[in-house]
C-alpha cells in the first residue's frame, strides 16, 4: 500500500472514530434541536446519542425503532427523529448546556460520528418604552422616550424609521435605561425603535408617537390661563425640563468619571480642615481665658 493511501485511511479513521464538532445555542425554558449531520435521503439503520466521556447513552434508533433511555436528568424532555436522527430538548435547563455526541449508520454502511457544544442561555426581554414628555408648539413636535431593559447586561440603542426627518439626541445607557429626545416638524406621528442586543441576541421594541392638536389646544389654554390643568404640557416647561434633564445627566456621568479623583481630592484636604477646626478652638478657647482674666482684674 503506497504512502498516500496509508495517510488518507489513517485521516478518514479519525473522522470517524473523533468526529465533527459542531456548536449550538439553546435558550433556558425552550426547545433546542441537535442536529445529526444526516440529510433524510439517508436510510439510517442505527443512531446513538450519548453524553459524558463514559459514553451513557439518552437515545437510540435501531431499523426504525426508537428508544428513549431512562435518565433522570431528561426525564420527559427527549424527542428523537428516526428519519433524520436529529435530538429534540424540551424545557432547557442550564445543566443542559455540555457536549453531546451521536453516532449514526446508514444502510451502506456509512458510519459518522459528530460532537455538539451545547450552549444555554437566558433570552433577552423585550425593552419597554416610555413616553415622558411631549409637546406641540409654533408647527414643532418635541418628544422625550425612555427604553428599558430591565437590568439587563446588554446594550441598547435608538432608531427612528428611514421616513423621519427631524433630530434627536441619545446619551449612553444609565442602569439599563436610555433616553432619546425628539424633535420633527408637522401634525404626524413616526415611529423609533429601541433594540437590546447581547452577544447573537437582539429584541427591538417598536413605538409610534406624535404631538396632536388637542395636545396644543389645551397647552394654548394653560399659557392663556395660567393655570396647569392635568394633562396640559407647556413648550416652556417641557423644553425647560429636558434641559434639566440633559444637565443632570451630564453632572452625573461627569461625577461618575472622575469618582475617584473627587474622592483623593477629599481625603488630601480632610487633614487641613480637621486641622483648621483645632487652631479655631484653640483661639476661642484663648479669648475665653483672656475675656475671664480682664474681669477678674477689674473687680
Amino acid at each position: 500500500m503506497s504512502s498516500w493511501r496509508i495517510v488518507l485511511f489513517c485521516i478518514m479513521y479519525i473522522q470517524q472514530v473523533f468526529g465533527d464538532v459542531k456548536y449550538t445555542t439553546g435558550y433556558l425554558n425552550q426547545s433546542v434541536i441537535l442536529k445529526s449531520g444526516a440529510d433524510g435521503s439517508r436510510n439510517l439503520t442505527k443512531v446513538q446519542w450519548s453524553i459524558y466521556p463514559n459514553t451513557t447513552f439518552i437515545a437510540a434508533l435501531k431499523d426504525g425503532e426508537v428508544t428513549i433511555y431512562k435518565f433522570w436528568r431528561y426525564s420527559g424532555r427527549l424527542e428523537l427523529n428516526n428519519r433524520t436522527g436529529d435530538l429534540t430538548i424540551k424545557n432547557l435547563t442550564m445543566t443542559d448546556g455540555i457536549t453531546y455526541t451521536v453516532i449514526w449508520l446508514s444502510s451502506n454502511d456509512t458510519r459518522e460520528r459528530v460532537d455538539i457544544h451545547l450552549t444555554v442561555q437566558e433570552r433577552l426581554k423585550e425593552p419597554k418604552i416610555q413616553k415622558t414628555l411631549d409637546s406641540l408648539k409654533d408647527g414643532q413636535c418635541h418628544i422625550a422616550l425612555n427604553c428599558n431593559a430591565f437590568n439587563q447586561n446588554v446594550n441598547l440603542s435608538w432608531t427612528p424609521d428611514r421616513e423621519f426627518n427631524g433630530s434627536y439626541i441619545s446619551g449612553n445607557a444609565v442602569d439599563s435605561s436610555l433616553v432619546i429626545f425628539m424633535s420633527f416638524s408637522g401634525n404626524r406621528n413616526v415611529t423609533v425603535n429601541c433594540t437590546a442586543s447581547s452577544g447573537q441576541q437582539t429584541e427591538t421594541k417598536q413605538m409610534k408617537v406624535g404631538c396632536s392638536e388637542l395636545q396644543k389646544q389645551k397647552c394654548e389654554e394653560c399659557t392663556v390661563c395660567g393655570s396647569s390643568s392635568s394633562g396640559c404640557s407647556c413648550s416652556s416647561s417641557v423644553i425647560g425640563a429636558m434641559v434639566l434633564t440633559i444637565l443632570a445627566v451630564l453632572l452625573l456621568l461627569a461625577a461618575y468619571k472622575w469618582r475617584e479623583k473627587i474622592h483623593d481630592f477629599i481625603q488630601k484636604h480632610r487633614g487641613c480642615l480637621d486641622s483648621g477646626g483645632d487652631e479655631g478652638k484653640a483661639r476661642r478657647d484663648q479669648m475665653e481665658q483672656d475675656t475671664k482674666s480682664t474681669k477678674t482684674s477689674a473687680a
